[in-house]
């Protein structure tokens, strides 16, 4: 039976712990500050003193640090996890890192023949404490196979991406979207305002008119064929109201960069036609 211990206990951390208290799981733990550490045990788990002690108490080690300075830190550091960890150890890196820092993690822990997945995680903390998280991993299938149950322990899924980093690379992927998506909005409102029209104006005329998500119907999009990927740019959106859009807002007077540079790569992805 896996021994469960965790490195990071704030506000995602502890909301792990609950699920993991939810399913009578025991875990050991342990974060750089008294409020997280404080957290931890208001989730059931046993506090200790540093990394390198969660590492030497248990067989899986969940790493939900924010940065990738803080995982480098508490993994490879002084009285680091990778120091305690005996031969064996899986190391799940949860952080939204870069994937160069997951593999020189993995490198540095080879050596003692510790083994390391990136497990992402998708959701706040308050879904995950609700159960809707979904974790999003890299790695050998062997080490996703091991570690499974133990995510579904905390999580609605958990989807194996690829090879080692693949997880860190998905998780940025998918916020990318996400926050795009709210800053092409936030330069759309900067037209209508420039243009005359209210914000809360624009914000409701925008919600009764929106169409299905284009994840709803990428295949009107983006054609596949094998490894290879052609955008289908239809008619209209990206020769003509995309940069007639971007045009008008410059005019206007509207800071919209974002939009000026959506604008050029659709030209360039409908071949260079503009109808403006």
């Amino acid at each position: 039976m896996e021994k469960i211990g965790f490195v990071g206990t704030g506000a995602m951390g502890s909301a792990l712990l609950s699920r993991l208290k939810l399913a009578n799981v025991s875990a050991v733990s342990f974060d750089i500050t008294a409020a997280g550490q404080e957290a931890a045990r208001a989730e059931g788990a046993t506090t200790l003193n540093s990394a390198k002690e969660v590492a030497q108490a248990c067989t899986i080690v969940d790493v939900v640090v924010r940065t990738d300075q803080e995982a480098i830190d508490c993994m490879l550091g002084a009285n680091g996890a990778v120091e305690g960890a005996a031969p064996g150890t899986l190391i799940l890196l949860h952080s939204t890192i870069r994937p160069s820092t997951t593999k020189k993690i993995a490198l540095s822990a080879a050596e003692k023949r510790v083994n390391v997945i990136d497990a992402c995680m998708t959701a706040v903390p308050n879904v995950v404490r609700q159960g809707g998280l979904t974790f999003l991993v890299g790695g050998q299938k062997a080490f996703f196979d091991r570690a499974k149950p133990h995510l579904l322990s905390m999580a609605k899924d958990a989807v194996h991406m690829g090879p080692l980093g693949c997880g860190n690379v998905t998780k940025l992927f998918k916020n990318m979207v996400t926050a795009s998506e709210a800053l092409v909005v936030y330069e759309a409102l900067q037209i209508a305002k420039a243009g005359g029209i209210g914000y809360k104006a624009a914000l409701d005329l925008m919600q009764k008119t929106r169409s299905a998500h284009i994840l709803e119907r990428w295949d009107t999009r983006y054609q596949l064929n094998g490894n290879e990927m052609t955008f289908n740019p239809g008619t209209n959106l990206y020769d003509k109201d995309l940069p007639l859009a971007a045009a008008v807002g410059k005019e206007l007077g509207a800071e919209i960069p974002v939009v000026e540079a959506l604008a050029a790569l659709g030209i360039k992805l409908n071949g260079g036609k503009v109808s403006i």
